[in-house]
This record gives structure tokens, sequence and C-alpha cells, in this order.
């Protein structure tokens, strides 16, 4: 059987439901027709120019992406910026676009769970829950044993394949850990809150880190990108599963993405 875009909106709203993301967010389908024929999909963190091109290589008819690929009001559609001529190209290629943002943050099982997974915490808890009870922001572990700060970082770069990080020293041991992907640092308070004595997050600026570290919280900047991208693995496998329990012969591809911040 076929699937079309509106079953794979139906797919990623039960894995990622709209309703769990913030009030200022734009998740869902941003680009498409819903009946429009899906025989492939790739899922990736952006809608970036190497993303779409790869899309279009393999002519895949919609793509599914945590960052929403429109966030502000758009009252022009030209080529003269690079963010709509991707979504030129995206219709002009008639390539559907649903994006999860928030909501695959909050989500059980979502950005922060798997980050956390990586991370190898047990015992994990929500760090921001949401109103409504249902999951939320951020998580809190235990690691199997304490290690020092210097080796955790070492540890965050192995997992998130990244070649550096940016650690702020309180000058503690690493044993209770929060987490947040993405840009995480207004919730240093809660990770304080939680008893955490390490911050892994990103988007990390100078006076975030000084009041973590002086409130004796060790931080670690792992990027934005580097402590989201690993879900992204973990969404294409459930969206295939989905798709092949329903009966659908969908295709699900991931897209390759370059590190956008690299030590050189």
């Amino acid at each position: 059987m076929e699937a079309t875009v509106n079953d794979i909106v139906k797919i990623m709203d039960g894995i990622a439901p709209p309703d769990l993301a913030e009030a200022w967010d734009n998740v869902g389908l941003l680009v498409g027709r819903g009946s429009s024929a899906v025989k492939k999909l790739m899922v990736a963190l952006d809608v970036s120019p190497e993303v779409v091109e790869q899309a279009m290589e393999h002519k895949v008819q919609m793509i599914v992406t945590h960052h929403p690929v429109i966030f502000d009001p758009i009252k022009k559609m030209t080529d003269r910026t690079w963010q709509h001529k991707l979504l030129l190209d995206c219709a002009e290629n008639k390539i559907a676009v649903y994006s999860a943002h928030t909501s695959l943050d909050s989500v059980l099982g979502g950005v922060n769970d798997v980050l956390a997974e990586k991370m190898g915490l047990l015992h994990t808890e929500v760090l921001a829950p949401a109103a409504s009870g249902a999951a939320g922001l951020g998580r809190v572990g235990h690691l199997p044993e304490a290690m020092t700060l210097q080796d955790f970082a070492e540890k965050v770069k192995a997992v998130l394949q990244l070649e550096k990080v940016t650690v702020g020293d309180a000058g503690r041991m690493v044993n209770k850990v929060a987490i947040c992907g993405g840009a995480g640092a207004d919730f240093i308070g809660e990770a304080l809150a939680a008893g955490a004595d390490t911050f892994v997050t990103g988007d990390v600026k100078y006076h975030a880190a000084q009041q973590a570290v002086y409130s004796g919280l060790n931080i670690i900047d792992a990027t934005h990108q580097g402590t989201e991208l690993p879900v992204i693995n973990t969404l294409a496998d459930r969206i295939a599963l989905r798709l092949t329990s329903g009966g659908f012969r969908t295709q699900v591809l991931v897209a390759k993405e370059s590190k956008i911040l690299q030590c050189l």
C-alpha cells in the first residue's frame, strides 16, 4: 500500500503529539499537499541546503525534520534568502515537510530521552515537567559510577562524535547529570533544583556558564546540533516500523548532515 503525506502526518502526530509543543513553536505539516503519495521519506535535523539536495537526488517526496522549516511569519518568498530558496526548492520538487520541534523534545522517547541514554544515565526523570503532566523538557539521572569532569567530558565527546566540547568546571565530581538537547541554558535553575552536579546542553553563553559554575554546577556545552542529532536515527527507525506495521511500502532514508561548528 502506498502512503500519503497525511499517513506520515498521522504517524508523526502519534510519535510526537503536537499538543506537547511549546506555545511559541511551529510544528506539524509545514509544506505540501496531504494527499500526495510518499514513496521515499527522508529524516533530518534541519531543512538545510545539503538535505534538500539529497532529497532531490534521491527523489524523496517528504522530509521529516526536528527544526521547523518555517518559524517566523513569511511576508515574501523569493530566492534572495537561503531559507526561502529552500522552501521554493521543496515546493517546486513536490517535497512535503513535517517538523516536530519541542513536541519531540518533550515526548517520552524523544530528543532528551535518547540523549540521556547516550550519556548512560540511569533512573531518569523529567527536568522541567510540562503543565499537562505529559513529560516535558530536559532529563536528569545518575551515572552508574561517579567520574571526574574531564573523564565525563571525554565520554560526551565520544558518544556524540564531537571533536571538542566547552566545559565550565565547578570543581565537582560527576554523578547526577541533567541534560537538555538544543539550547537549554534557561534550565540551569531547574538543574540546580534537581540536585544535579553537571548539566549537558548546547548554545551556552558566557553569563549563563558563569551562573552555573558559581552556583556549583559543572556545565558542558556539547553544541545545539550535537545534542540533538542522536534522535534522528531513532526517529527514522520508529517511522519505518510504524509504516511497516501499517502495511505501507515507503522507504525511509536518513540524511547525511555535516557538523555546522567544527574545531579547526
